[in-house]
């Protein structure tokens, strides 16, 4: 259990450390606290004591361990305060952006990425939200069909499926012209929910090419998952920052920002709980990058937030990423609540 001694002198330790990144010498601390340095040593070796602390070198002075980031980061947010010129700033840019869901996410990696000084992650929303143009059937061989799924956004999955009994040219162009009105501009929830309330009708009992187009369907959709899109920002800056010129770990960081699927796993874990959430560390348990850090704020359809070294200005950081993510959700949905007051 912290004293109150303890926490303020911790605190100020991790402070100057995120400032310097420099392990902090009793004498810096009595100077800026006016204690002296006697009494600063004894609170430091007790809170080295406890696990808060570290030196890295026997002569140096002391670095915070992750789980100090952890009690100086749940301060932060318990009190965190959301400058009113940070936000007419981030308001301001939102302003300049072209209109459209698109735009506003490509706005906000890029805003993140430099508010932040090191790598910004904005996730859309999975396929399932998104509409859907067209579902065609191409023969390709007597027991196989080739399934074109088409989105309204362009993008295209396919998919073979094996038939049991040959199908011939004309019966796939009419289970094409019948999914069409059932597919063009609905999501894949509702093409899904409505192949399978047609199907339990007695109308494919009596229409052979009914019920071939609608079963052909529901095995086309059955298993299309496309992961959420993932726009990363800010690659280069993060790399170059003091922590990664170890080459292992900046090659590790890289591996991470170039894995879309881990990084949405990394997103899901940080915003598992409602609000803005702050992973530090080891506390991922995803990646294998270690020394990372993770402020996360969910947002309509996906999520926002920013990835960096366990040294990041939380200060800075948090309250950008919290007033963002409101700013973002009123573009994305105008009559959303304030998320961030």
């Amino acid at each position: 259990m912290l004293s109150p001694r303890g926490r303020r002198i911790l605190f100020a330790l991790v402070s100057e450390f995120i400032a310097t990144g420099e392990p902090v010498a009793s004498s810096a601390l009595a100077r800026e606290m006016e204690l002296s340095s006697a009494s600063i040593r004894a609170v430091l070796a007790e809170l080295e004591g406890q696990g808060y602390l570290h030196k890295p070198h026997t002569s140096a002075g002391r670095i915070p361990t992750e789980r100090a980031l952890r009690v100086f980061v749940d301060a932060l947010l318990a009190t965190v305060e959301l400058p009113g010129d940070l936000r007419a700033s981030i308001e301001a840019r939102f302003q300049k952006i072209e209109p459209g869901p698109e735009a506003a996410l490509r706005a906000t990696s890029k805003l993140l990425a430099d508010v932040s000084g090191v790598a910004s992650i904005v996730m859309s929303s999975p396929s399932s939200d998104r509409t859907l143009r067209e579902l065609r059937f191409i023969s390709l061989r007597t027991t196989e069909v080739l399934a074109v799924l088409v989105g309204n956004d362009g993008t295209v999955q396919n998919r073979v499926l094996r038939i049991e009994h040959p199908v011939s040219p004309s019966d796939l162009e009419r289970a094409n012209n019948i999914l069409t009105p059932i597919v063009a501009g609905k999501t894949l929830n509702q093409v899904r929910a409505t192949l399978s309330q047609q199907l339990d009708t007695e109308r494919p009992l009596a229409d052979a090419r009914l019920r071939l187009a609608l079963t052909l369907g529901e095995r086309a959709l059955a298993r299309v998952e496309q992961p959420a899109e993932v726009l990363v920002e800010g690659t280069a800056q993060l790399i170059q920052r003091p922590e990664f010129a170890d080459i292992d770990r900046a090659r590790s960081a890289l591996r991470t920002l170039e894995d879309k699927a881990l990084l949405v796993q990394l997103i899901d874990r940080a915003i598992a709980t409602p609000g803005l959430q702050v992973l530090i560390g080891a506390e991922d348990e995803i990646t294998e990058a270690g020394a990372l850090t993770v402020v996360a704020a969910p947002v309509a359809g996906g999520a926002i937030g920013v990835i960096g070294p366990t040294r990041i200005d939380y200060g800075s950081v948090v309250p950008a990423v919290k007033i963002t993510a409101g700013v973002l959700e009123r573009v994305l949905d105008p009559d959303a609540d304030e998320r961030d007051d």
